[in-house]
């Protein structure tokens, strides 16, 4: 599997893609420590790193402030299920738009949960994984199947390497439900 490293001027595009990012210009995603030890330039800054401690005490001393925090996630698409396992009562849509696939999870026809995927060169970003109230204490079921017809999209398409990006709840039931393994935090500052 390729280093999220390696790979982030393809999979940070596509996660950008996945948040609807209308001006790409407007934030840099960059792998800490960052080359040359220069600072970002404007605009939102993710650092992407495996020593958060180190990427912060960089964004303090570059006067940045901290807005947020995820996880990254990888998993090869050979070790998922992806067969969809519907709850009872649930539906599951699949929507291709332009910039992405997004997917939805209705109960009783209500929707209560939602996620979306970009697919590039040989991998593909999951993200916006949500679970809406009317879904409380069903956010497993209902995440391992939007990732099963995500993480199908994605290897029908040529992905075998699947990158999600999530916060530190769901990252941690993703990993202890198998298939999911961190591998960096992302740390968004502004200036």
């Amino acid at each position: 599997m390729a280093h999220w490293q390696e790979t982030l001027t393809v999979w940070g595009p596509a996660w950008a893609a996945i948040r609807g990012l209308d001006d790409p210009a407007a934030e840099q995603i960059l792998a800490w420590p960052v080359g040359g030890g220069a600072a970002p330039q404007g605009g939102t800054v993710h650092l992407v790193t495996e020593d958060v401690a180190a990427a912060r005490g960089f964004a303090a001393g570059a006067h940045l402030r901290e807005t947020g925090t995820a996880v990254l996630l990888s998993a090869l698409t050979d070790d998922l299920d992806l067969v969809p396992h519907m709850p009872p009562n649930t539906n599951l849509a699949e929507v291709p738009l332009e910039n992405y696939d997004a997917v939805e999870v209705a109960l009783f026809d209500r929707p209560v949960a939602g996620g979306r995927v970009k697919v590039a060169e040989g991998l593909a970003v999951l993200g916006g994984l949500h679970v809406d109230p009317e879904g409380a204490g069903m956010e497993a079921a209902l995440e391992a199947v939007m990732i099963a017809s995500l993480g199908d999209e994605a290897f029908l398409h040529g992905a075998d390497v699947l990158y999600l990006v999530a916060g530190d709840e769901q990252a941690a039931r993703l990993a202890a439900a198998g298939g999911w393994a961190k591998v960096a935090d992302i740390l968004s500052f502004t200036p």
